[in-house]
């Protein structure tokens, strides 16, 4: 491919200080806990012995996980398409100028 992204590209040197990684490396941790969290609940709910009356609930659970993933990506897809349209978009106009 023969992308020029180039100016798509946040480049600041003051993002790379210490309080920039601190939050960044908090929202990390935060996000992978709740999925921990989550995962932990779906494994404790699936080893127990109430899992057969909780089955319905389970699967429920499953499929709004599923499609919040699905919509997640199409979202997050349709704007890389988006962003990348437009800077196609203004390299054009200012070849043309």
């Amino acid at each position: 491919m023969n992308n020029k992204l180039g100016s798509m590209i946040i480049s600041n040197p003051k993002r790379r200080g210490l309080g920039y990684r601190f939050r960044d490396t908090s929202l990390v941790l935060a996000t992978l806990s709740l999925w921990g969290l989550f995962g932990s609940q779906t494994y404790l709910t699936v080893t127990s012995a109430e899992f057969l009356m909780e089955q319905i609930y389970l699967m429920e659970v499953l499929k709004v996980t599923a499609i919040d993933f699905l919509v997640v990506f199409m979202v997050f897809h349709t704007w890389v398409i988006y962003e990348r349209l437009l800077f196609r978009f203004k390299v054009k106009v200012e070849t043309t100028l």
